[in-house]
């Protein structure tokens, strides 16, 4: 990774284009969720079908980790404002919480969503592709 004196205006603007829609993408979902402090009751039966409703803790061990990581991952990507080294690892877990997303739309039969979380994940993978090359 280049140190922030090495990166070209373009680049510099890039970075922080990338990190503000994640940061804000992160962060207002993570804020939705700890709000209430309760997993809320459509997300439990979009579940009840699935084999994670036999789990220790169900839906509900499910829906806290994914808010868990999208506010360490706004964190992070809040961080890599102040150090780029951050910014790729920010964007790796962005791609491990959109996998956890899409196998949670798919087991559901949310074949839209699963569909929508291709793009994330695309448009995710080709954001670490730019950052990690300059």
């Amino acid at each position: 990774m280049t140190s922030l004196t090495s990166l070209t205006s373009l680049q510099l603007i890039r970075n922080f284009a990338i990190i503000f829609i994640y940061a804000v993408l992160f962060g207002t979902a993570a804020y939705d969720k700890w709000q209430t402090l309760s997993m809320p009751e459509w997300f439990g039966k979009q579940f009840e079908k699935t084999f994670i409703r036999k789990l220790p803790g169900g839906a509900a061990v499910g829906y806290w980790f994914i808010a868990s990581l999208e506010a360490l991952l706004a964190l992070v990507f809040v961080i890599s404002i102040f150090n780029f080294v951050l910014l790729p690892y920010a964007l790796l877990g962005s791609l491990f919480l959109f996998g956890i997303l899409l196998f949670g739309l798919r087991i559901t039969y949310d074949f839209q969503g699963s569909a929508n979380m291709f793009v994330y994940f695309g448009t995710t993978l080709l954001s670490l592709f730019f950052v990690t090359m300059s």
